[in-house]
């Protein structure tokens, strides 16, 4: 299980982050998905054991994708538990308070992200 999925909708995002990665991680197998239902569709095909996700995006943010993995958890309908890295540009206290508060989500990262940071969380979450 050394995938990673990154969950953003600017290509040129994705992009970056998954050149990056693959640099930092070249064991992982990089999945890119471009919209929340492509994700979870990703995430119960691959199985990753880390994914960025971005939580604003449109027809549907970030937000259902961690609902969907912490209940399928909680039911015991999945068996993998992925970190989830929220990267994105939280605009209130009470957003960041409410994303930190979920116990699938790792960290929760101000976009843009800096590669230096990514490669800490990198280093940390996938013992690098």
């Amino acid at each position: 299980m050394n995938n990673i999925l990154i969950i953003e909708d600017e290509s040129v995002t994705r992009t970056m982050y998954t050149g990056f990665i693959q640099r930092i991680a070249p064991k992982f197998q990089i999945y890119e998905a471009g919209n929340v239902l492509e994700g979870i569709c990703l995430c119960f095909h691959k199985h990753p054991r880390l994914i960025l996700l971005d939580m604003i995006m449109p027809a549907y943010s970030g937000k259902l994708l961690i609902d969907i993995i912490e209940e399928g958890i909680k039911n015991r309908i999945i068996s993998f538990q992925p970190k989830i890295i929220v990267i994105s540009a939280i605009e209130t206290v009470e957003e960041l308070t409410a994303l930190t508060g979920r116990f699938s989500v790792t960290s929760v990262m101000p976009k843009p992200l800096p590669f230096d940071t990514l490669t800490e969380i990198l280093k940390l979450h996938l013992k690098l």
